[in-house]
């Protein structure tokens, strides 16, 4: 899969800012001598960081790290630090006994101070105390004034890191709150190790923006003085770096030079940590290292989940009720813990989750170990001995390594899920997935409240899950399934971390002027490529998309398809047989490698028009990068229900409330008539108003090569005289094909030469021919020979009431043939009653409109030039330059300036 660049040669958001953030680091490379700097990495963390500031790790009494600080002291001095510091949260423990063991340590913490005014926390990295500061400094940092103000008096350097990252219940932050930054502090971190590129080059131009005017210009807006809190508008500020490490395995890899004059002599006679702190309060610092991306934070939280896997404790039920938080945290922290205290009971799950800790950290599993797995398993301990090997003898290559294995294993792990859940529906005894009508399924989706049902079964209730054991399924299933949990879990929150602030980034960037982020969609269906009129709107759209480069990219998984311009594809990981419910073979993702391509893509933003895996997928990305989804609604489920299956009220409700559930996570939807909008927004599925956009499938122009059919080619008998009616479908139930025998019957009391051609194919294809002996089916057609029977036959009738737009309604239309369907959702925003076509209430109407139509030669005449006008007000320009501004995306400039002209 190769990544598409945009057409006008403009590299993609990721790469503009890479370019940027290289050049600085290597700017500042060049600044000191080497021989008289430092090594210091001004921000990591060991096992005394205990507390954390994440509410769901105080909640679960989880520690950020149980890293030593022996291993975290090695590790630095590994990785080239000539100066060690620990920076835990609140508290300097580790500090004070490298200390009393002899080390040589600059000593530090990241306390954690409250911005009263904004309702936020702000960490700052304070470095050089004593034991008595400390205590002070701990009282101080419930105000961010005085604490600062108390560093400053006693020239105690501090550094705020990650500025862009905050700890909040405040939404929407006043971007004032950065004024008042740049006047109280001195030092930024510009270079986090666990931080994304986007926030550090967003950080960095930010700190070289702030001149001393702008500075004195801040403190006087905010009546503050830049001396109370050591800051001189007239010095440049200082930028550092760091790698917030927590897990030993990035320390020291991200840093700070230090700049000490005649430094191998000064060293004879003074501490390294000494000459740190001096360097330090006088600035003379120069970041170095690599931005981490969402990667290396990936790889940190894969390492933590594994270990509280391990390690967790049960909480208890009432610490999780007590704490605070909202309803949400503590429902997300009981499921949670109810999760790793699960694994915890499988031994096999245990010691996979140990290999990968040691794997991550370096060490190989035992020998022995891949001749004892099984064959499924083979392959999960050859993906941790590459993590171990990179680690060890190629850390150059070491994060791309593991996040390549991540997928691998991903993948791996859900082909096994598949299969052992096949197997298991194999075992099931009763009747088959295959053996279940569309129906039956629906009345089975219900989870039982008597939980003992679900998990031992009951062989008494049949009427929904009660008769499934499920914790027979998951016995087989639970290494898998609980493995590819956490993988997914740790790639998802790696970047929902990084993300989560995304609407303050946006508003940051814009105030800047600069490194605004892309405004680009990524378009996920599985329809793309399947022959209906779902996929022949797709196409059109995918198309009117390449021809004016739009900001939208489509995202398909099918086997065979390759990637075109605007257009990528990714392998399906399994499938899933359809055939007893719609001739459909669902293809199941692979949501590793759609995650990657949407963050290299520079997409912020999704539109899904399936319901099917696209749309957990597209609800997976936008809890991963924080991004807005909106859902393409093509088909009205309901509808479909009601017309091919015999559910009564209650078991349609069931439906309805999921499709709810589903449409009520996306941040708007899209629908193709009134109907649909206002039952959306009405009281069955009180949608707000505002989330719902109306909109339309657009008309393709008239390829004029084609030639009208000649009547007497296609049907035997018949002259260009003969009356001749035309639908074009897939031939199913519910497009109301069965209404056409006595539509047709009796309109031929009154024009007894009617004929009628029938094009496509579907499930009711062979009934509908027994129903219909004399009509002339042509099977599935080409956009070519559709176009040629539009063109040559007379009057499209389409009784169907399931459909929400009707794409060949406008394609008849298009081409000069009026339409007549049933007056309902889809059609009767298309076709103008007795103008451009016909709307009838039922077979009786539509009967006496075909007998009116070929009554009246003259009016059929005026009602072809008016079907001709009323697709061109379907034109691609008005509707997708609508559809942009309603996903908040710019139409392309060179399209306006097309149009102007025009």
């Amino acid at each position: 899969m190769t990544m598409q660049w945009q057409s006008n040669g403009e590299p993609r958001f990721r790469s503009g800012l890479r370019s940027e953030f290289d050049d600085f680091l290597s700017q500042q490379g060049r600044r000191f001598d080497p021989e008289n700097c430092l090594r210091i990495d001004f921000h990591c963390h060991d096992h005394n960081s205990d507390i954390p500031d994440e509410l769901w790790g105080r909640i679960l009494r989880l520690p950020e790290t149980w890293l030593k600080t022996k291993k975290l002291v090695k590790v630095l001095k590994q990785n080239g630090s000539s100066v060690v510091t620990v920076t835990n949260h609140n508290n300097a423990r580790s500090c004070w006994e490298l200390q009393e063991k002899g080390e040589d340590v600059l000593v530090g913490c990241e306390f954690t101070c409250f911005f009263p005014e904004y309702d936020l926390f702000l960490h700052v990295l304070t470095y050089g105390f004593t034991r008595e500061q400390e205590v002070i400094l701990n009282q101080k940092r419930q105000n961010i004034y005085d604490f600062l103000r108390y560093a400053a008096q006693n020239d105690i350097p501090v550094i705020q890191p990650h500025p862009l990252y905050l700890y909040s219940r405040n939404d929407k932050i006043d971007l004032c709150l950065f004024e008042k930054l740049a006047v109280m502090f001195w030092r930024f971190e510009v270079l986090n190790g666990q931080r994304d590129l986007w926030q550090s080059v967003l950080t960095l131009n930010w700190v070289q923006s702030l001149t001393p005017e702008r500075i004195r210009a801040y403190a006087k807006k905010h009546n503050l003085d830049p001396a109370e809190f050591g800051v001189d508008p007239d010095q440049p500020k200082v930028v550092t770096g760091g790698s917030d490490d927590h897990t030993g395995i990035f320390a020291g890899l991200c840093g700070s030079q230090l700049y000490v004059p005649d430094l191998q002599e000064r060293l004879k006679t003074e501490s390294a940590s000494t000459l740190a702190l001096e360097a330090l309060r006088k600035g003379n610092i120069a970041p170095f290292g690599t931005v981490g991306e969402n990667q290396k934070l990936n790889i940190a939280l894969l390492d933590y989940f594994s270990q509280v896997a391990t390690k967790l404790k049960d909480p208890g039920l009432l610490r999780i009720l007590l704490h605070r938080g909202s309803a949400w945290d503590k429902m997300g922290c009981f499921v949670l813990a109810n999760l790793f205290l699960e694994m915890q009971k499988h031994k096999k799950t245990m010691k996979f989750f140990s290999f990968i800790h040691d794997a991550l950290q370096g060490k190989k599993p035992q020998r022995f170990l891949k001749w004892q797995a099984s064959k499924d398993y083979k392959f999960c301990i050859t993906q941790l001995e590459k993590i171990a090997d990179s680690r060890r003898n190629h850390p150059e290559r070491f994060v791309d390594t593991v996040n390549d294995s991540i997928g691998e294993l991903f993948n791996h792990l859900n082909l096994l899920i598949a299969k052992r859940f096949r197997k298991a529906l194999e075992k099931h005894e009763g009747a088959s997935l295959k053996d279940f009508s569309t129906e039956e399924l629906t009345r089975k989706l219900e989870i039982p409240s008597q939980l003992t049902a679900l998990f031992l079964g009951d062989g008494k209730r049949q009427d929904n899950m009660s008769n499934l054991n499920l914790a027979e399924a998951l016995d087989s299933l639970s290494f898998p399934v609980l493995i590819s949990t956490v993988l997914a879990g740790s790639t998802l929150a790696s970047t929902r971390v990084l993300y989560q602030n995304r609407d303050l980034l946006n508003r940051f960037a814009r105030e800047l002027g600069r490194n605004e982020h892309s405004k680009r969609a990524l378009y996920l269906t599985d329809t793309l490529l399947d022959k209906n009129g779902v996929s022949t709107s797709l196409s059109g759209k995918l198309k009117e998309i390449k021809r004016t480069d739009m900001p939208i990219d489509f995202l398909i998984c099918h086997p065979e398809a390759e990637p075109e311009p605007h257009l990528h594809v990714v392998k399906p990981i399994a499938d899933i047989d359809l055939h007893p419910f719609g001739e459909q073979t669902l293809q199941v993702p692979d949501v590793m490698e759609i995650a990657r391509i949407f963050y290299e893509g520079g997409y912020d933003r999704i539109v899904c028009s399936t319901e099917g895996p696209m749309a957990l997928v597209a609800l997976f990305l936008q809890q991963m990068f924080n991004v807005p989804s909106y859902f393409f609604m093509h088909t009205d489920w309901i509808d479909f229900i009601t017309h091919t299956t015999n559910l009564n009220q209650h078991e349609r409700d069931r439906v309805r409330r999921l499709m709810r559930a589903l449409y009520s996570r996306f941040d708007g939807v899209f629908v193709l008539n009134r109907e649909h909008r206002d039952w959306l927004t009405g009281y069955e599925m009180q949608l707000p108003q505002e989330k719902i956009f109306l909109t339309a499938h657009h008309t393709a122009p008239r390829d004029l090569r084609v030639q009208p059919v000649r009547k007497a080619d296609l049907i035997p008998g018949a002259n260009e005289n003969t009356p001749v009616l035309f639908i074009a479908c897939r031939l199913s139930r519910e497009k109301g094909i069965f209404d056409l025998p006595e539509i047709v019957r009796e309109a031929r009391l009154s024009v007894p030469g009617l004929k009628i051609v029938v094009a496509g194919s579907g499930p009711a294809s062979a009934d509908l021919q027994r129903a219909m002996p004399d009509a002339v089916f042509v099977g599935w057609q080409t956009r070519e020979q559709l176009a040629s029977l539009y063109l040559g036959l007379d009057l499209f009738v389409f009784p169907s009431r399931f459909d929400t737009f009707g794409n060949v309604l406008l394609e008849a239309l298009t081409h000069g043939m009026p339409a007549l369907a049933y007056n309902c959702k889809g059609p009767k925003d298309i076709i103008e009653h007795e103008v451009s076509g016909y709307l009838v209430e039922d077979t009786n109407t539509m009967a006496e409109a075909i007998v009116r139509h070929f009554q009246d030669p003259a009016a059929r005449k005026t009602m072809a030039d008016n079907a001709r006008k009323r697709a061109a007000r379907f034109q691609a320009e008005p509707i997708m330059r609508q559809f942009l501004a309603d996903l908040g995306l710019d139409y392309p400039e060179q399209l306006r300036a097309e149009v102007t002209v025009a």
